[in-house]
């Protein structure tokens, strides 16, 4: 029996709508659905007391720019649960004038 494929699916989080875009661009040209955040620093679920973020809950690779991920958000997210595997990144400017997520390192899951 063939299983009908499922597409993967990425949250870009970052606050500049330039790089988010960039990153967006990236993960959709490699074949992802990906969906855009602002991230904590502008409004959050999770820091408004929220026990689970909808945008993170719907998709299977969470990418953020690594400042967001401070210790005390990193243990708010933690305390979620998340399915999607949380990674940080940086910024990488291609030569072609566009942006794309270096990824730096997987954030454990349940900190």
């Amino acid at each position: 029996m063939v299983r009908p494929s499922r597409t993967a699916s990425a949250l870009v989080v970052h606050p500049d709508p330039e790089i988010r875009e960039g990153w967006a661009r990236s993960l959709e040209a490699s074949g992802m659905r990906v969906t855009r955040c602002v991230g904590p620093i502008v409004s959050c679920i999770l820091d408004r007391g929220g026990a689970r973020c909808p945008l993170v809950d719907d998709v299977d690779l969470a990418v953020y720019h690594e400042p967001l991920l401070t210790e005390s958000f990193i243990a708010r997210l933690g305390a979620t649960r998340p399915r999607a595997m949380v990674i940080a990144a940086r910024d990488r400017h291609r030569m072609e004038g566009d942006h794309e997520p270096a990824f730096v390192r997987v954030v454990p899951s349940g900190v």
